[in-house]
C-alpha cells in the first residue's frame, strides 16, 4: 500500500506539470508511459523515445503542415568513434545504444533541455559521458543543439563524432534536397536513385555548412546546419537511401587531438534544425542571417559594400585568362579590353620562368619584360593579377633536385600519423619524366605564412601588379596534420582556417591599399581576407546560386572554365548568362573568345550589361530569382568540365539583385537559346520589399546601331513604364534587364516629435532594407512600432514588411542618441489581448558582443541598456500593450 501511495503522488504531479507545459506550448511534455518525451518549438514537434540502452529521436513533425519529416528508420542523434591510444582499435557508441544511464531534464522557462548519457555498457569505454543541450526557438520553428563529450578514460581517445545526422523521409512529388556543392545544387532524385553529394568542408566542393530537404509546393521541409563561426573541418553529405525511402543529412567531425587518450569533444558553434517553408533560396536566407551575425569571416559592409576592397575590383565586369611571356599575351589582352570598352582584369599564368606546377615556390625572377608589361596593361585600364600557389612546395624544387624542400620546408609540411608529409600530383612532370610531387604546407606554421606573404608583397611592391591570385586556399580541403611541433591541435578542429587567417591578415596589413588578393573556388571561411573568389568550377547540373544568395555583396565572384567541344558556343552562352544572373564577374576565358562570331556578341552583351548595373553586385544583395509562367524550353550543351560534361538548363536564365537603401531592384533575363521567347510574368513587389505608391520600370538591353562607346557599349535604357509589363519578350541570344524603382517612398509621420524625425526616417529606411526577423521583430525610435500581418505600424504610417517571411536584415546606425523599444509582439493577432515581449538580446540588430560591437554590422553598440516602463496603444489596433524602452547612446 505504501508503495502505491508513493507512486500515485509523483504521477499526479507529473500529470499537472505536463498539462501546464502543453498549454504553454513549451518544453518537454512529460515522460509518456512508453518513455517518450515531447519538445514543441513553434510548429516543429520532436518526440524522443527511451530505448533499452539509450535514447532516440522517434518523430520530427511539421504540425502546421501535418507532415512527418523523419524516415521510418530514424538515425541515432549522434555517434562517436573511439580509438584505443595503444592498440588503435576502434569502437563506436551511439545515442540509442550502449548506455546504462540516460536522463532527460529541462527548463521550461528558458526553453533549454539536457539529454545526458553516462555509464557505457562496454567497460572499455568507462569514463565517457555525453551531454546534448537543445534550445527551443519558437519564433523560428527551430531547435538549436550543443554537444559535449567528456572523456575521463586514460586509454581511449575520441576519433570522429557524427552530429547532427537526420534521415528525412520521401517528401513526395516535388521534393528536393539542397547540398552546398560549388554554388549549390538542388537534387531531385536522391530518394529514388540514391547517390551522395558533399565532401570535406571547407573546400570548393563543400563550401557552406548547411543542408536542406523540402517540398516547396507542400510548404514543408527541414533546414539542417552547423553554425560554426570558426569553420572547423568536417565532412558534410546528403546521401540517398532508396531502399529506406530516405535521404540522410550528415555532419562528421574529426576531433581536435583525435585519438589521444582522454580526448573529448565540444561542438564548435551549434547545430540548427529549422522548419523550411520554401526552397533553396529560403534556406540560404536562414544561413545568411546566422553567418552575418556570428561567423568570424563575415566582412564589414558599408554603404559602398566591401570598402576594404579597391573600388576597381568591386566594379570590374570581365576577366581574360591566358599566360606566357609579356610579348605574347599583353597585346591580346589590351585588344580584348579595347573591344569591350570597359575595364578588364587579366589573370596571368606562367609569368615566371619555372614551369607550371613545378619548382614551387621559387617564382622569381619573372620572365623578361614582366614589370613593363604590367605597367602597359594598367595604362590601358587592364588590371593584371599573376598566379602563385598558396599551399604547395615542390619536393624536388630545383629541376629534379631536392634543393630546399627537405632542408627548409619539410619541418613546416603537413604530416600523417607516421610523420610522413602529404604530397599531391597534378600532371606536371620533372625533367626525368616522373610526376612532380608537391608537399602540402601547414598554414599554421610561421615558415609558410612568411613565405607566402613575402612572395605576394614582392609582386605588389617590386612588380606593380594590381592583384595576386593565391591558388588552392579556398579550393582544397584541409589536411589532418599530426605534426605536434606545429603548435596546433592534431587532426581536426579549426586550426587550419585560423592558420590561413593569420597568413592572410599579415598580407592585408602590408599590401598597398589599391591592390587586392583572390583565391581559387569558394570555401566560405576565408571571405573576410580575400577580395574575390575564382568560381571556375561552378559547372554542376541543377546548380542554384545559393552561395551568391548568402554572400552577394560580401566579395566578388569571378570566372568560369570556358572550354571547347562541338557545342562550345551554346555552352559559352549558358555559362555567361548564368554568370550574369548569379552576379559573377564574367569571363575567365582566352582573350580571342570575344571575337567568336557566334558566342562573342552574347559574351560582350553580358559584360556590358553587368558593367552598367555594377553597383547592384558590389553594394547590393541577391534577391529571389524571378519565375516565368508556363513551361520554359531547355537547352543542353557539353561544358567540357571533365571530358564530356553535358549540362541542361532552362533556355531563359533569370536573376534578381537589389539596392535596398535606394528601394531599387533589377531583374535580369538571359535567353541563351537560338529561338525567341515570350512568356507571362507575374510580378509581386512585396516579395522584393519594394515600398511606395508606384513603381517606375526601365528596360535595359541592346540598342541597334550603337557604336561601342564607353560605359556600356551597345546597351542603353529603352522604354520606361509606370507599371511592370505582364509579358516579357526576349530575342534569341539576348540579355535584358528591368530596373525597377519605387517612385514614392513611405515617409515618417509628420505628427511625430520633430526631434525624432531623423531617427524615425533612418529606422524606416533600415526596415525597408529587410526584416529583422521572421514576420519582423523590429526596432523602434521615439514612436510606436508594432507588427500587423506583415505590416509595420510606424508612427501611424504603414510600412510593408519587406520580405513577408524573411529571415533577417540589418538595421543600420540610427542616430547619435536613440531609444530602442522592447517590441510588444502579438502572440496571436494584433487585436488580441495577449502580447509577447522581446528583450534586446532577442532582437538581432541589438545583439552586442563583449566588446560592445554589433556583430551584425560592426558599428559601435551601446555598452549598457537602461530600462524604463512605458505603455502605449498600437495605431488602429485597439489593444494596449506594455513594453520596456532602452536608452542607448552610440559611441
Amino acid at each position: 500500500m505504501q508503495g502505491q501511495k508513493n507512486t500515485r503522488q509523483p504521477l499526479l504531479v507529473a500529470s499537472l506539470i505536463c498539462t501546464g507545459w502543453w498549454l504553454l506550448i513549451t518544453g518537454i511534455v512529460c515522460a509518456q508511459p512508453a518513455g517518450r518525451f515531447v519538445v514543441e518549438t513553434g510548429d516543429l514537434r520532436m518526440v524522443l523515445e527511451r530505448v533499452p540502452q539509450g535514447l532516440r529521436v522517434l518523430n520530427l513533425t511539421d504540425t502546421a503542415a501535418r507532415q512527418e519529416l523523419l524516415a521510418r528508420e530514424p538515425l541515432p542523434l549522434f555517434s562517436a568513434t573511439v580509438r584505443d591510444a595503444k592498440t588503435k582499435e576502434m569502437l563506436t557508441i551511439t545515442a540509442d545504444s550502449g548506455w546504462q544511464q540516460v536522463d532527460v531534464s529541462g527548463d521550461s522557462v528558458a526553453g533549454t533541455y539536457q539529454l545526458t548519457f553516462a555509464a557505457p555498457v562496454d567497460d572499455r569505454l568507462k569514463g565517457i559521458h555525453v551531454k546534448a543541450t537543445v534550445m527551443s526557438q519558437k519564433d523560428e520553428n527551430a531547435l538549436s543543439w550543443n554537444l559535449q563529450i567528456a572523456n575521463d578514460n586514460p586509454q581511449q581517445g575520441l576519433w570522429h563524432v557524427v552530429f547532427p545526422q537526420v534521415a528525412i523521409k520521401d517528401l513526395g512529388e516535388g521534393g528536393r534536397v539542397f547540398a552546398p556543392v560549388a554554388a549549390g545544387v538542388e537534387l531531385t532524385d536522391l530518394w529514388n536513385k540514391g547517390g551522395k553529394k558533399g565532401g570535406t568542408y571547407p573546400s570548393g566542393w563543400t563550401c557552406m555548412q548547411y543542408l536542406a530537404a523540402y517540398n516547396m509546393a507542400a510548404r514543408t521541409g527541414l533546414y539542417v546546419g552547423v553554425h560554426d563561426p570558426f569553420g572547423s573541418t568536417k565532412d558534410i553529405f546528403a546521401e540517398g537511401q532508396p531502399a529506406k525511402h530516405a535521404v540522410v543529412l550528415r555532419f562528421d567531425h574529426p576531433v581536435p587531438n583525435m585519438g589521444r587518450a582522454g580526448t573529448g569533444f565540444t561542438l564548435s558553434g551549434t547545430a540548427h534544425w529549422q522548419l523550411l517553408r520554401g526552397d533553396w533560396f529560403d534556406a540560404a536566407q536562414i544561413y545568411r542571417t546566422w553567418v552575418s551575425r556570428e561567423a568570424k569571416w563575415w566582412p564589414t559592409l558599408g554603404p559602398e559594400g566591401r570598402e576594404d576592397t579597391p573600388k576597381w575590383m568591386r566594379e570590374l565586369p570581365a576577366w581574360a585568362m591566358t599566360g606566357g611571356a609579356p610579348s605574347d599575351c599583353v597585346p591580346k589582352v589590351k585588344a580584348f579590353a579595347k573591344s569591350l570598352g570597359v575595364p578588364g582584369g587579366f589573370h596571368w599564368y606562367n609569368w615566371h620562368q619555372i614551369p607550371f606546377d613545378n619548382d614551387y615556390p621559387h617564382y622569381f625572377p619573372p620572365k623578361e619584360g614582366f614589370r613593363e608589361g604590367v605597367a602597359e596593361l594598367k595604362a590601358a585600364e587592364v588590371y593584371p593579377m599573376p598566379y602563385i600557389n598558396g599551399r604547395l612546395w615542390d619536393t624536388h624544387d630545383k629541376d629534379a633536385e631536392d634543393w630546399e624542400f627537405t632542408r627548409v620546408a619539410l619541418a613546416a609540411a603537413t604530416k600523417d600519423e607516421e610523420g610522413k608529409p602529404y604530397t599531391e600530383s597534378y600532371g606536371s612532370k620533372e625533367m626525368d619524366g616522373s610526376s612532380v610531387k608537391l608537399g602540402v604546407m601547414c598554414p599554421a606554421t610561421p615558415l609558410w605564412q612568411n613565405q607566402v606573404r613575402d612572395i605576394v608583397l614582392r609582386l605588389f611592391n617590386d612588380c606593380g601588379v594590381s592583384g595576386v591570385y593565391i591558388d588552392q586556399i579556398a579550393a582544397a580541403a584541409p589536411r589532418l596534420c599530426f605534426d605536434a611541433s606545429h603548435d596546433h591541435d592534431l587532426g581536426g578542429g579549426h586550426w587550419w582556417t585560423e592558420g590561413y587567417w593569420t597568413l592572410l591578415s599579415t598580407i592585408r596589413a602590408a599590401k598597398p591599399a589599391e591592390c587586392m588578393i583572390t583565391t581559387e573556388c569558394n570555401a566560405e571561411p576565408y571571405i573576410k581576407w580575400f577580395d574575390g573568389y575564382l568560381t571556375w568550377h561552378w559547372q554542376e547540373q541543377n546548380m542554384v546560386p545559393a552561395f551568391p544568395a548568402v554572400y552577394g555583396g560580401a566579395l566578388q565572384m569571378f570566372g568560369r572554365a570556358y572550354r571547347g567541344g562541338p557545342s562550345q558556343d551554346l555552352a559559352h552562352r549558358m555559362k555567361a548568362g548564368q554568370q550574369l544572373v548569379f552576379g559573377e564577374q564574367i569571363g575567365w576565358f582566352g582573350p580571342e573568345l570575344i571575337d567568336r562570331p557566334d558566342s562573342g556578341k552574347f559574351l560582350r552583351d553580358c559584360i556590358q550589361l553587368r558593367w552598367r548595373l555594377r553597383e547592384y553586385f558590389y553594394r547590393g544583395r541577391m534577391a529571389r530569382p524571378p519565375k516565368l509562367a508556363g513551361p520554359i524550353p531547355t537547352v543542353t550543351a557539353d561544358w567540357q568540365w571533365h571530358n564530356e560534361w553535358p549540362i541542361t538548363t532552362e533556355a531563359v536564365l533569370t536573376g534578381a539583385w537589389q539596392l535596398p537603401r535606394e528601394n531599387k531592384l533589377v531583374l535580369l533575363f538571359a535567353n541563351v537559346s537560338d529561338s525567341p521567347l515570350t512568356s507571362r510574368f507575374d510580378f509581386d513587389p512585396g516579395q522584393y520589399g519594394l515600398s511606395g505608391k508606384s513603381l517606375a520600370v526601365a528596360t535595359i538591353g541592346r540598342v541597334p546601331n550603337r557604336d561601342g562607346s564607353r560605359l556600356g557599349a551597345g546597351l542603353d535604357a529603352g522604354e520606361s513604364r509606370p507599371t511592370i509589363p505582364a509579358e516579357i519578350t526576349l530575342a534569341a541570344r539576348s540579355v535584358l534587364a528591368w530596373e525597377i524603382t519605387a517612385a514614392e517612398t513611405t515617409k515618417a509621420s509628420a505628427s511625430m516629435p520633430k526631434s525624432s524625425a531623423p531617427a524615425l526616417e533612418a529606422a524606416a529606411q533600415a526596415l525597408s532594407e529587410g526584416c529583422l526577423d521572421d514576420m519582423i521583430s523590429g526596432v523602434a525610435v521615439h514612436g510606436n512600432l508594432f507588427e500587423r500581418c506583415g505590416t509595420v505600424l510606424f508612427g501611424g504610417v504603414q510600412i510593408p514588411c519587406p520580405q513577408r517571411r524573411c529571415a533577417s536584415g540589418a538595421a543600420r546606425r540610427i542616430s547619435s542618441t536613440a531609444t530602442f523599444l522592447w517590441i510588444a509582439k502579438p502572440a496571436r493577432s494584433v487585436t488580441g489581448p495577449t502580447w509577447t515581449q522581446r528583450s534586446p538580446s532577442q532582437i538581432p540588430a541589438l545583439r552586442a558582443d563583449s566588446a560592445g560591437r554589433d556583430r551584425t554590422i560592426g558599428t559601435p553598440m551601446a555598452r549598457a541598456w537602461q530600462p524604463r516602463r512605458v505603455t502605449s496603444r498600437p495605431g488602429g489596433a485597439g489593444a494596449t500593450s506594455a513594453r520596456t524602452a532602452y536608452q542607448a547612446r552610440w559611441n
